[in-house]
């Protein structure tokens, strides 16, 4: 995901915003990260494939568990996704790969491994997963793999045990054979199709030629994952222009606004499945 840049000269306007919402943002994702990442297709076809992006371009910033109330009190507002979908997958650096889990049900979990310039041989492995930290590259061994590709692409992994939860693992291999970089992402054979509730308290406020969003948590949001941000002109059908798979992010700026124009912004919230909440949006006429 794009880095989220903190903007001084809105410091008055969140401190106006602070009685009136929590705030927050963003398939490019989404992709993402889509959001959010991970949007995978604002992002690819959203994160929703994918791109969680987990594997995260991170669309792993998040954690996939409920959130708590002990969130950060300052986070920097999200930003638009333009460029690069947030979702993208980051190049290999050395150590990191990139992975990411598409679609997950409890017979299934399909993944999703990005293509990387001068790897000859991808591996994909499977381990149960017993805590959230993540394990060593060690963990990753041929009795444990379960796939191996010559380019990126998907596998769907049909070896699940229905309610078990694992770390799915990519290891990138040189046409030397040298381990040039390797990634996990989290996993859930699980069927949820529940999404959370509606996010609630969405403002919006506009300033020196920018627009501040906010928003808070959905009251039901097991497994929350993070959130996207939709844009509506003058009537048109909302876009997606932001995701965030960081659960303390709840706000968003629009420094690109159009102008003379009657603007809806909406915010979605979406859980470990790629369960999309309803929307939940505000109006406000830009002069």
């Amino acid at each position: 995901m794009e880095p989220l840049v903190r903007r001084i000269d809105l410091a008055i306007v969140l401190g106006v915003c602070v009685g009136l919402a929590a705030c927050s943002s963003a398939n490019a994702d989404s992709d993402a990260g889509s959001p959010s990442a991970a949007v995978e297709d604002v992002a690819s076809e959203s994160v929703d494939e994918g791109l969680d992006a987990s594997g995260s371009t991170d669309e792993d910033v998040a954690d996939a568990g409920a959130p708590t109330d002990d969130a950060p009190a300052t986070v920097d507002a999200l930003r638009p996704a333009r460029g690069p979908e947030t979702t993208t997958a980051p190049e290999a650096n050395g150590k990191t790969a990139y992975i990411s889990r598409l679609l997950m049900t409890s017979k299934t979990i399909e993944v999703h491994w990005s293509d990387t310039e001068g790897v000859a041989e991808y591996h994909i492995h499977r381990v149960p997963r017993t805590s959230d930290d993540e394990p060593r590259v060690q963990a990753m061994t041929a009795d444990n793999r379960i796939h191996v590709a010559d380019e990126g692409g998907r596998f769907t992994d049909r070896g699940v045990d229905a309610g078990a939860e694992y770390w799915h693992g990519v290891r990138e291999f040189s046409a030397d054979g040298d381990l040039t970089a390797h990634g996990w992402h989290r996993t859930a054979a699980i069927d949820d199709e529940e999404p959370p509730s509606m996010v609630d308290g969405i403002t919006a406020v506009a300033q020196a030629g920018e627009v501040l969003v906010t928003w808070t948590r959905p009251d039901e949001n097991y497994q929350l994952h993070g959130y996207r941000v939709f844009r509506g002109v003058d009537g048109a059908p909302p876009e997606s222009i932001a995701v965030t798979w960081r659960l303390d992010q709840m706000s968003f700026i629009d420094d690109e606004p159009p102008t003379s124009a009657q603007v809806v912004y909406e915010v979605v919230a979406f859980d470990f499945h790629w369960n999309d909440s309803a929307p939940s949006g505000v109006t406000i006429d830009l002069p």
